[in-house]
């Protein structure tokens, strides 16, 4: 597999949120490891706020591609509302509510981020996943984008799409998500593991593959998510 190409084709687009939650806005970085160092910054952070703004910099980032390479940015801002506040709808009469950070409080939102980060500095990257998919419009594969941000050097995003491609991982779909069955957190972990000591090899290449190419021109040295990222794009 050609990783150098997968990784240098990568495309997504480069958007996130800034200022504050109260006041937040969109933002557009010149590089992925620029929109990786302002997420890791903000989901790693002292300050409530701004570990909070990382969380919906993230559902931001993720919702913003739709189908075909196409931007939907009122979508993005949208899944951002909802997690804020969460959402009631009526259907057929029956009320029901999916729950939002102003209905679990800030401080338990924040509490479940960086107990994600604990787990992750302790190489437990299966539970950190299950424990960030307790937060209001966190399926399984947007607490592993967290995840990513928070240690693009070990783990990685997984969604439906890589799921699709490399049936050798064995992850479970659950219609068009990553199920939350548990046999997926154990897996999640073996799949950190693998594409880390894919990066490793990669790194240790004796040509120009040694290293990929972000949009600023720089060269970088590979990392799981580097990997995950080529396996996305190929």
């Amino acid at each position: 597999m050609d990783f150098k190409k997968g990784r240098d084709a990568y495309s997504y687009p480069l958007v996130g949120l800034t200022g504050t939650v109260s006041d937040y806005r969109h933002a557009t970085f010149p590089s992925s490891r620029a929109l990786e160092e302002h997420h890791a910054r903000l989901l790693g952070s002292n300050m409530e706020d701004e570990v909070l703004l990382g969380y919906l910099s993230t559902l931001y980032w993720g919702h913003f591609s739709g189908a075909n390479g196409k931007t939907n940015a009122g979508r993005a801002r949208a899944r951002v509302r909802m997690a804020l506040y969460g959402q009631t709808r009526n259907r057929k009469g029956q009320l029901s509510r999916s729950r939002g950070v102003r209905d679990i409080g800030r401080t338990h939102a924040v509490s479940v981020i960086r107990k994600a980060k604990e787990l992750i500095d302790s190489q437990q990257f299966g539970k950190a996943v299950q424990a960030l998919c307790t937060l209001p419009q966190l399926g399984f594969a947007f607490a592993s984008k967290i995840i990513a941000f928070l240690a693009p050097a070990r783990c990685a995003v997984i969604d439906s799409v890589i799921v699709k491609k490399y049936p050798n991982y064995g992850f479970h779909l659950q219609g068009k998500y990553v199920s939350q069955v548990r046999e997926n957190f154990k897996r999640y972990q073996d799949y950190c593991v693998s594409l880390r000591t894919l990066a490793q090899i990669q790194n240790a290449a004796e040509d120009e593959s040694a290293h990929w190419q972000d949009k600023d021109g720089v060269l970088y040295p590979w990392r799981a998510v580097d990997i995950e990222r080529a396996m996305y794009a190929l």
